[in-house]
């Protein structure tokens, strides 16, 4: 098993390999669909009983998040997105006009 790791790792045990194996687990699923979070990842994430998790299936990939983190991005992105809308209507005033539009066509 030592060599398959060095493979992976290469010569030395740096940051980024180090923290690689300490964030991978394996972990099994019951008859029930049920998954247990080691102890270790909880404590590192502080999971306590009762957090809520959102479970993502993004492509075949599953990830579980923090609700309330899950929420906050949902919240930031919405507020991404009201932002872009804004400025794709003031840019819209400036772009969206008939003599520019004459010019493009001799490019088309």
């Amino acid at each position: 098993m030592r060599r398959s790791w060095t493979r992976v790792l290469g010569k030395f045990i740096n940051k980024p390999s180090l923290t690689i194996l300490t964030m991978i687990e394996t972990i099994k699923v019951s008859s029930k669909g049920q998954i247990v979070i080691p102890e270790r990842i909880r404590e590192q994430l502080e999971i306590e009983e009762g957090t809520k998790l959102v479970l993502i299936n993004d492509g075949g990939r599953l990830f579980l998040e923090k609700e309330q983190e899950f929420l906050q991005k949902i919240k930031e992105n919405e507020e991404r997105r009201a932002w872009i809308a804004i400025g794709e209507e003031s840019f819209a005033k400036i772009w969206d006009n008939q003599k520019d539009e004459e010019t493009w066509k001799k490019y088309l």
